[in-house]
């Protein structure tokens, strides 16, 4: 808001890694299995969501601890 395109780049080039983790599968599903990863909701879907595969699970993980959101 206040202009600074400088700090808005390096923030959004930081940011970007997890955001498109967020598009892995299905949205919302990596949003809802990241919060459950976190510990802010159970990890159960309804039809027609599902879980996310154990390779893209893992993936999301790995981002999530490399933003120091997740411990390893």
């Amino acid at each position: 808001m206040a202009g600074d395109w400088k700090l808005a780049r390096e923030l959004h080039l930081r940011l970007f890694p997890l955001c498109r983790a967020m598009f892995m599968e299905t949205n919302p599903i990596p949003v809802k299995e990241a919060m459950a990863m976190l510990g802010l909701l159970d990890p159960e879907f309804r039809l027609p969501m599902c879980r996310m595969s154990e390779g893209n699970r893992q993936r999301l993980r790995t981002i999530l601890e490399q933003y120091g959101l997740l411990k390893h």
